[in-house]
């Protein structure tokens, strides 16, 4: 079943990945879709648009690494809201 929200989803998580990388650069690994093909690889984010599944850290990682990463994403997320906020509203 091909995902209709799979392009906007595709955009949000691109202007995502890019404001990241401009700030923080080396922050992100990339952007890795996955599809029903590719086994079990969709986790509910087809159900909407506006809809991620963001992967944060990993075991080698220090809780420090970790709550740094969860503040600069935080920090770009909500950057993106208030763009689109100024787009819409």
């Amino acid at each position: 079943m091909e995902n209709k929200n799979k392009q906007q989803n595709m955009e949000l998580v691109k202007k995502i990945n890019t404001a990241l990388e401009q700030k923080y650069t080396g922050i992100s690994r990339g952007i890795f879709p996955k599809y029903y093909y590719n086994g079990n690889g969709v986790y509910n984010q087809d159900l909407s648009s506006n809809s991620l599944l963001i992967e944060i850290g990993g075991v080698d990682n220090t809780m420090e690494e970790l709550n740094n990463s969860v503040e600069a994403l935080a920090e770009i997320i909500s950057e993106q809201y208030w763009q689109n906020e100024k787009v819409n509203g």
